[in-house]
């Protein structure tokens, strides 16, 4: 069985991304009304090597397209 991951996230200058991210406006029958601010979170993957030093590699998230989509993007830019 597969964990549930809700993400909470806050930007420097859009304030709470994630607000109303599992509302049923946002995601129709997927919503969580015990999670409203927070975003679902379908898979995370973070990879690290290790030679002499630890090596962080990228942190990737799967989430499905909410209200957050396009304030990400904006971020990210």
């Amino acid at each position: 069985m597969a964990n549930l991951i809700y993400l909470t996230l806050n930007g420097e200058k859009q304030g709470l991304i994630s607000a109303g991210c599992c509302s049923l406006d946002s995601i129709g029958n997927k919503a969580q009304l015990l999670h409203l601010d927070h975003i679902m979170v379908y898979e995370l993957t973070h990879g690290l090597s290790r030679d002499q030093n630890v090596n962080h590699h990228s942190v990737t998230i799967k989430k499905p397209v909410d209200k957050s989509s396009p304030l990400l993007g904006k971020a990210i830019n």
